[in-house]
C-alpha cells in the first residue's frame, strides 16, 4: 500500500486476498476480547495457538488489523455534533488541500468522491459553535472554493467493517 500520510490511501499496491472463515472468526473473537491471550483466541476460534499468532501477524502486516485501540462513543467523549462536508477544490491541490485538511483535527475522515465536489470530511466538535470554529478553518484554506455541509440530526445505525465482512463471507 502506498501512503502519503499515515491517515491517507492514495493507490493500494498491495494484491488483496479474500478474508478466510478462520481469519473472521479470528477477527470477531479480536473484537470481543482485544486483550485476551493467544491460547484463549486459539480455544475461541478451535485452532491451534501457532494459527493465531501467525494469522494475526500476517493480518498486521497485509494492514487489515490497523491497530487495536479502545472503540469511542463520541457523543459520551464529548463530541455531540457530527457534519459532513463537501468541498470543491481547485484543479491540481488535492495534496496540499487534503495536507492542510489533515491538520484540522475535528476532521476525522476524508474521502476523495465523485458527483458534486471533491472531496467529502467527516467532522466531530463539541457544539454548534466549536463546528462553525472548523468550518471557519476550512473556509481559510485557499484551494477550497466552496463547501456544504449538512448536520447529522442522529444515527441510527451504524455498523462496523467487520460485520459487514461477517455476513458476505458466503
Amino acid at each position: 500500500m502506498s501512503l502519503i500520510s499515515p491517515n491517507r490511501w492514495t493507490t493500494l499496491d498491495v494484491v488483496t486476498r479474500p478474508l478466510d472463515a478462520t481469519d473472521l472468526r479470528l477477527l470477531d473473537a479480536l473484537r470481543r476480547t482485544p486483550h485476551a491471550a493467544v491460547s484463549e483466541l486459539a480455544a475461541k476460534v478451535g485452532v491451534a495457538r501457532g494459527t493465531v499468532y501467525s494469522r494475526i501477524e500476517r493480518l498486521e502486516r497485509e494492514g487489515v488489523v490497523t491497530g487495536y485501540g479502545p472503540d469511542i462513543d463520541v457523543v459520551r467523549a464529548g463530541l455531540t455534533v457530527l457534519a459532513f462536508t463537501v468541498l470543491e477544490i481547485a484543479q491540481g491541490s488535492h495534496d496540499s488541500t487534503i495536507a492542510a485538511l489533515i491538520d484540522i483535527h475535528e476532521i476525522v475522515e476524508i474521502h476523495t468522491i465523485t458527483g458534486q465536489g471533491d472531496l467529502l470530511c467527516r467532522i466531530v466538535a463539541r457544539s454548534n459553535d466549536h463546528l462553525h470554529e472548523v468550518l471557519q478553518q476550512i473556509a481559510k484554506i485557499e484551494t477550497v472554493l466552496r463547501s456544504q455541509t449538512q448536520l447529522a440530526l442522529s444515527t441510527p445505525h451504524q455498523r462496523g467493517v467487520l460485520d459487514a465482512l461477517l455476513t458476505l463471507r458466503d
